[in-house]
């Protein structure tokens, strides 16, 4: 969206924040049909994968042009993921409703957790940069996260901890719903992206 100068880095900044809100703002209307989050947050990582290395362009057309051209896949993996997700909340449910649960089934219910959002962390990233089924790129994403297992443990941390700091109080609510939600998806595609190097540099030998 705009020129960068090597010799002011405040400018550069400021200019990266501005891009980071645009970004945000589009991603926030672009999910408010629900059913488009998929293709919204698969726009979302193309820009930022493309940003870690100033290749961008401009945000607006980047964003609507990644939109459309993932938005069945994305789609898909969305409802496969929001499933996910409603599965693990009733399985929740019935752990916190029960006086005494098994430790089975709080160990079937941690796991169950841990897979659906950790094995979607490099769902919608991976979607991004390359073109794949829908079903290989979930089988891929879950090989990421186990052959990654320390790393993706960390990012979830400190995912958490991103979370953490925007919810704290009511002061920072503003700032979290403007910038919040690409703070979190710029650190999971900073992550990403040195797996996905990794990945192609082993492949390639």
């Amino acid at each position: 969206m705009f020129n960068y100068s090597e010799k002011s880095p405040l400018l550069n900044f400021v200019n990266r924040l501005l891009d980071i809100l645009l970004l945000n703002i589009l991603w926030i209307v672009s999910c408010l049909p629900i059913v488009t989050i998929g293709a919204a947050t698969t726009a979302v990582y193309a820009i930022l994968l493309k940003m870690l290395t100033d290749e961008e362009g401009y945000i607006i057309k980047s964003y609507f042009k990644e939109f459309k051209a993932n938005f069945k896949k994305s789609t898909l993996l969305w409802i496969l993921h929001a499933a996910g997700i409603y599965i693990l909340y009733l399985d929740w449910q019935i752990v916190l409703k029960t006086e005494t649960p098994s430790i089975l089934l709080l160990i079937v219910s941690i796991i169950s957790t841990f897979v659906v959002f950790a094995g979607f962390l490099y769902v919608y990233p991976l979607t991004a940069r390359y073109d794949n089924t829908v079903k290989n790129t979930i089988l891929n994403s879950l090989q990421l996260c186990f052959k990654y297992f320390i790393r993706t443990v960390v990012l979830l941390v400190i995912i958490a901890f991103e979370y953490a700091v925007f919810t704290w109080n009511s002061a920072l609510i503003i700032p979290g719903i403007l910038i919040g939600p690409m703070i979190m998806f710029y650190t999971i595609s900073a992550t990403s992206r040195r797996i996905f190097l990794q990945t192609e540099m082993e492949q390639d030998n």
